[in-house]
């Protein structure tokens, strides 16, 4: 990865009149800068990137849809825009810890793997239903904030940037499910999968790759020791040459629930180049003649080839492990402290991998030979180790990495039983109740069983005197020959099914002034090129002939257009009035239209006072 300094945009630049650039940060896809900025308007910082060459209109495109995603997870698209025929993306601060930093110093525990990689599945599959998908996942673009949150980067965008148009839903779901399983992968191991059929996605520039035999990637647990069972069998399946393993992040999700809290404060501690010892076959230039020195093996290891079935992920995890296996379930159990090392240590009585000879990935130096046992070293401390001090709420980068602190012998809650013991009371109770209230008309003491009640006891008659004025529940009906009357009413977004302020629709026209509907404010008047327009749809109680349409709003400017149509198809049949709003907007239809359904479709939005833009209707009469 290198720093791009764009030719248009430098320090000091103002895009939009309020995000003031002020220094690059480092960017992994070619024809796009990265720099850091200041929301000058809400003084935060923001990060910008600049679309230099490339495909910058499906990238705006892939940004906008993106920011119509929303998720703690995701980092939020704030402004997508133009500068001097370049385009640019402006989004929230990205905070923490890339995962390529993370396993710098080593893979992370297990529990933790999952965790990070279960919240990102979380956060795509909610955009997944949204339509928008990832499709470029990659180590730099998944980080941990020293809170413990985990943020992911480039939705949609990146993978425009890339070139990828996507394909059909399932593939593109499933390529997010691959994906995701490659960063699992890279955080049990510290080696990247890559995608063979996919050269072009970064990733392999900030982590070592991993070994491949038989076109696919070695198992995790052939690697690292204390693997859970279910989550090497995860990468296997899905990693393999079959077309296994979960087809959307969904069904990621259900694979690696439930997970723990994400135990991460490693904003002050992450650093990079600690070197890591694995266990994998050689391939490329560590084969034998490759020139890269393989130490030799002290552990009595048998020679029997690795095989890999590939088959679905629980198929394969229901089946049990021969006596002996060396690859336990979720969470791994205690190994004793040591003074260093970074991973789960084997026992003296372990049996290692078979058929892997012990190399060292080219990425990190080796100081000297490997000792017997295979560890990851880190730097060592001057002072002895301390035993891990029990303090609540302050984590470390060691409970995130495998390093050397005993785990803690407490165990979270798990409220499933109690929740199960309250819904069998609960449905109890209830049966109970409806028996009671079932058998009781059969009680001879009862006096509703009674077949002469008394006159007190009895029903109030069934015709009832007429009322003079409707009750509340009343649907009003238009006279014949009156005035449209309406019947109900709903906002139309065309990019939200909840539409914009759907809860105030009716006081459009409740007949009080002080009350009005309105719709989100925007930064630009064009709803900042998020959406071609907003509705509001009109139902009337009957089909009746509509001459005109009277809007009484707090507002001045914009366009909004009457058409004869519903909210199913806001943009359907002619335009038959148009114009301005204003504390008193007459639109006349063009001409006068029997129908029972009207929508006003708004194309442009008027000033607001507060600097931004949107339309307030405090009434509307028709005619």
């Amino acid at each position: 990865m290198e720093v791009l300094v764009s030719e248009v945009v430098g320090r000091g630049t103002v895009l939009a009149g309020r995000y003031r650039v002020l220094s690059p940060v480092v960017s992994d896809l070619a024809g796009a800068s990265a720099w850091q900025a200041t929301d000058q308007i809400l003084d935060r910082p923001v990060r910008v990137r600049i679309l230099e060459h490339g495909a910058v209109a499906p990238a705006l495109d892939a940004a906008r849809r993106a920011a119509l995603v929303t998720d703690a997870r995701l980092v939020r698209v704030l402004d997508v825009g133009t500068h001097e025929g370049y385009g640019y993306v402006v989004s929230e601060q990205l905070v923490g810890q890339s995962l390529a930093r993370l396993v710098a110093q080593g893979p992370l525990t297990a529990d933790q793997a999952r965790a990070v990689v279960g919240e990102a599945a979380s956060a795509l599959e909610i955009a997944r239903r949204r339509g928008v998908h990832h499709l470029a996942l990659r180590p730099s673009v998944l980080h941990v904030s020293p809170d413990g949150r985990v943020l992911l980067g480039g939705l949609a965008l990146d993978a425009a940037l890339l070139g990828d148009s996507g394909g059909d839903a399932r593939s593109t779901t499933r390529a997010d499910a691959v994906g995701l399983v490659r960063l699992l992968y890279a955080a049990l191991t510290g080696l990247w999968p890559a995608d063979p059929r996919a050269p072009q996605t970064p990733g392999g520039e900030t982590l070592p790759p991993a070994p491949i035999v038989n076109g696919s990637p070695v198992a995790p647990a052939d690697l690292v020791p204390g693997v859970p069972n279910d989550l090497d069998t995860l990468c296997v399946v899905t990693l393999g040459p079959n077309d296994d393993g979960p087809h959307s992040p969904g069904e990621l999700v259900r694979e690696l629930e439930p997970w723990g809290e994400i135990r991460a404060s490693v904003a002050e501690t992450a650093t990079l180049g600690a070197p890591m010892t694995a266990q994998f076959p050689p391939t490329g230039a560590a084969a034998p003649g490759g020139g890269i020195p393989v130490p030799a093996d002290h552990d009595d290891q048998d020679t029997a080839p690795v095989t890999v079935q590939r088959q679905s992920v629980r198929t394969a995890f229901a089946q049990q492990d021969p006596p002996g296996a060396n690859r336990p379930g979720t969470p791994p159990p205690a190994t004793p402290s040591r003074a260093t090392g970074l991973g789960p240590v084997p026992s003296d009585t372990e049996t290692p991998p078979t058929g892997l000879p012990l190399i060292t990935p080219p990425a990190y130096a080796q100081a000297a030979p490997p000792p017997p046992v295979v560890r990851r070293p880190v730097a060592q401390a001057t002072a002895p180790p301390a035993p891990p001090e029990e303090t609540l709420g302050t984590f470390g980068f060691s409970d995130v990495i495998g390093a050397d602190t005993t785990p803690p012998t407490t165990r979270r809650f798990d409220p499933t039983a109690l929740i199960l013991i309250l819904v069998v009371v609960a449905v109890v109770i209830g049966v109970i109740f409806a028996f009671r209230a079932l058998f009781s008309s059969l009680d001879p003491g009862d006096s509703s069983a009674d077949p002469d009640p008394s006159p007190s006891a009895s029903a109030p008659a069934v015709v009832a005197e007429p009322s003079a004025e409707p009750t509340a529940a009343e649907t009003p009906v238009a006279p014949a020959g009156g005035p449209p009357v309406i019947a109900s009413t709903t906002s139309i977004d065309p990019s939200d099914a909840d539409g914009e302020h759907q809860e105030d629709v009716a006081k459009a026209y409740d007949g009080d002034p002080s009350t009005y509907w309105y719709t989100q404010t925007y930064k630009r008047d064009d709803f900042a090129g998020f959406k071609d327009a907003v509705g509001y749809a009109i139902t009337l109680t009957q089909k009746t002939t509509v001459s005109t349409v009277t809007l009484r709003t707090n507002s001045t400017g914009g366009n909004v257009e009457v058409r004869a149509t519903d909210a199913s198809n806001p943009t359907g049949g002619p335009v038959l009035a148009s114009g301005p709003f204003g504390p008193e907007t007459v639109l006349t239809l063009d001409p006068a239209t029997e129908t029972q359904s009207l929508v006003l479709w708004i194309t442009q939005l008027p000033p607001a006072p507060d600097g931004g833009f949107r339309v307030e209707v405090t009434e509307i009469a028709l005619s």
